[in-house]
């Protein structure tokens, strides 16, 4: 969040001050997150870190591409970002975890609106920022949220009700 902040006020990058808010509100969040009924065994954690560290360390800036359309997709999702963390609340952790089903915001919708946004700011990021590098990185993060996404579910006490619920996961009428 501190890099983000100070980017923003040394580079004045309203995707900057976005993300300094994103990532203010994580670690809020993950500091005040509900006690965990259940938790994922040590390996699913890791895996749940890869899908966090991997874009961030991944992704590069790439001289193709049109940049617009990125940085209008990333704003978006962004958004959405923040609304995502704002409803999920203290239930927010970075590992697979029980702590409370929520139904309210944005997860009335769609079950995994967070990972949703964050998939689309990757694409966004693709988009404007256009190389082979960013493309595996972006499967690979895909990749690893759709196993996170499967583990999350697996664990969370009265998720098969929701899931009756809210179809879809990530993308509506598809996933």
């Amino acid at each position: 969040a501190t890099l983000y902040l100070r980017r923003a006020f040394t580079q004045r990058s309203p995707m900057d001050w976005g993300l300094f808010l994103f990532y203010s509100l994580v670690v809020g969040l993950f500091v005040m997150r509900t006690p965990a009924r259940r938790q994922a065994p040590w390996p699913i954690t890791a895996l749940a870190l890869g899908s966090v560290v991997w874009p961030i360390i991944g992704l590069a800036p790439a001289p193709v591409g049109l940049k617009v359309l990125g940085d209008v997709v990333r704003a978006l999702s962004l958004t959405g970002m923040i609304a995502a963390i704002l409803s999920l609340g203290r239930s927010f952790g970075i590992a697979p975890a029980d702590r409370g089903l929520r139904t309210g915001g944005l997860y009335r919708w769609l079950r995994h609106p967070l990972y949703a946004a964050e998939l689309w700011f990757y694409i966004g990021y693709l988009l404007g920022n256009w190389s082979w590098r960013n493309l595996v990185v972006f499967i690979v993060a895909l990749i690893l949220i759709v196993l996170r996404i499967r583990y999350e579910e697996a664990l969370i006490d009265g998720y098969d009700g929701y899931a009756r619920q809210v179809r879809w996961r990530l993308l509506p009428f598809v996933w």
